[in-house]
């Protein structure tokens, strides 16, 4: 019998209606609907636009239900932080805003006067951001006191739209883990964080784990677009970093020894662990603490990414340049190696535009050479990159006192066949190429499992190795070049230039 089910899988800069059919153990993924999901900026805030998610995804099912006749359920994964206010009558208050909005600026320094960033650490075991949810909702209240008597329940993105299609409040802990809200300890909700930032429980609700079904699609919607009226909605896993860890094939007892690479525009880079790591040598380090499905813990760190590659493809463009990003990696392999790096996470590479100007400018002031050609320039980015997770890699085995022996790279940078096979030699590890959708298969496979079809670990690895095969790259031979060097002069890069 064939099992449909529904990933929406929405991105900082689009969403997707992905189907996934399980028969005899096997699944396969199909993109039915695909739509733009830019922030919108309006007198200077940026906002996500909520209606048009709605409305996009409601059109995307209705293109997969032609297509498949029969769907089971659908769930929602989303980047993290962000959320939404909805007040008493079940509408919501405000338009959601976006992480990267300006306003948490003005209230920092506040915040910091009723919880330093090390005592944040301490408590919840996430790294102080001003993308953080606790950040974002200290200025919430803060620029609109009225919010406190208006607010029936705030509800995490994906957990938001679970709620437009199924009318029930639901927070799910992935994507809470995000929030800089949780005890480090309990997991649940902090109370000591809370009324720091006069916040109430009950808008929450409770934080549920381990997938949950909702309820079935509401009926107005299901007639307008004429769906399955029983389609069921499924809190499985938010938060789209959760759900591709969840994708791997990798169980329980191998997770201590292994790491975890997801390469998109943004790096990320960690290691399960049983509990949360809230240790100074954690803090120092940058590294964050996140949850997983079974509600256990994500130890990692966010390393400005593929997105400093796509930046200077697009200025590219705009000169009459188009270069694909295939061209891009053989140029680099072509390129000699300077001995010359750049800081992936330093504040002059988060912002858009001029991002080849930027790169020249920070190797000026850190007194490297220039690259004498566009194939140089990248390997420059391509070796900063793989060092970056050369570096949080030892910082993990730091943290944790495991050592690591294996990597999972997963996401749309492992087509990128010259910075895996830079990651596995500046590692010295072997790296296992996981599935390039991994959001959306943790996503498909999360509801699965809340629907009784996979039972165990044994039921969801069977699956996976039935569905998709892995690939092994192995570090090569490094007598050539001096591994120690590099690593040594790209940290010194680090001391030696601050990160905003």
């Amino acid at each position: 019998m064939k099992h449909n089910v529904i990933a929406v899988d929405l991105g900082a800069s689009s969403g997707r209606i992905i189907s996934s059919t399980l028969e005899d153990e096997k699944l396969e993924l199909k993109e039915q609907f695909r739509f733009s999901n830019q922030p919108i900026n309006i007198t200077n805030s940026l906002y996500w636009d909520y209606l048009k998610i709605f409305q996009e995804i409601k059109y995307g099912l209705a293109i997969a239900q032609r297509d498949l006749e029969k769907i089971q359920s659908l769930s929602v994964d989303t980047w993290g932080v962000d959320y939404g206010f909805v007040g008493h009558d079940g509408n919501l208050l405000a338009t959601p805003h976006s992480y990267r909005d300006t306003r948490v600026k003005k209230y920092e320094d506040d915040l910091h006067e009723i919880s330093t960033p090390r005592e944040m650490f301490n408590e919840t075991g996430v790294q102080p951001s001003l993308i953080n949810s606790n950040y974002q909702l200290f200025a919430d209240m803060k620029l609109h006191p009225y919010l406190q008597d208006e607010i029936s329940h705030i509800m995490f993105m994906p957990n938001l739209v679970e709620y437009f299609f199924s009318g029930k409040v639901s927070n799910e802990f992935t994507i809470a883990s995000t929030s800089g809200l949780l005890d480090g300890k309990s997991r649940e909700l902090s109370t000591e964080t809370l009324d720091q930032l006069g916040l109430k429980k009950e808008w929450f609700g409770d934080i549920s784990k381990g997938g949950k079904v909702l309820g079935n699609i509401l009926p107005a919607i299901a007639t307008e677009m004429h769906l399955d009226p029983d389609i069921q909605i499924i809190n499985g896993i938010g938060h789209d970093t959760g759900a591709a860890v969840y994708s791997l094939p990798m169980k329980k007892d191998e997770a201590k020894n292994s790491a975890f690479i997801s390469c998109g525009t943004w790096s990320i880079v960690g290691q399960q662990t049983d509990e949360p790591v809230i240790t100074s040598d954690a803090y120092e380090a940058g590294l964050t603490n996140e949850g997983c499905i079974d509600g256990s813990n994500r130890l990692l760190k966010n390393i400005t990414g593929l997105w400093i590659v796509q930046e200077l493809q697009k200025e590219w463009s705009f000169k009459g340049e188009m270069v694909e990003f295939g061209e891009m990696v053989k140029e680099a392999e072509q390129a000699n190696h300077i001995g010359s790096y750049i800081n992936p996470n330093a504040a002059c590479f988060s912002e858009p535009s001029d991002m080849e100007e930027r790169i020249i400018e920070f190797l000026k002031q850190t007194n490297q050479t220039l690259p004498e050609t566009r194939g140089e320039l990248l390997l420059i980015v391509f070796e900063s990159l793989a060092l970056s997770y050369h570096q949080t890699i030892v910082e993990l085995e730091k943290a944790t006192n495991e050592s690591i022996d294996t990597i999972y790279m997963f996401g749309g940078g492992t087509k990128n066949s010259l910075l895996v096979q830079l990651t596995a030699n500046f590692c010295q590890t072997n790296v296992v190429i996981g599935p390039t959708e991994a959001s959306v298969l943790g996503n498909v496979l999360s509801q699965y499992k809340t629907l009784g079809l996979i039972k165990n670990e044994d039921d969801r690895i069977n699956i996976l190795n039935n569905s998709f095969e892995s690939k092994c790259v192995t570090p090569q031979n490094l007598n050539s070049i001096n591994l120690d060097e590099r690593t040594r002069d790209f940290e010194n890069i680090l001391h030696n230039y601050e990160v905003e």
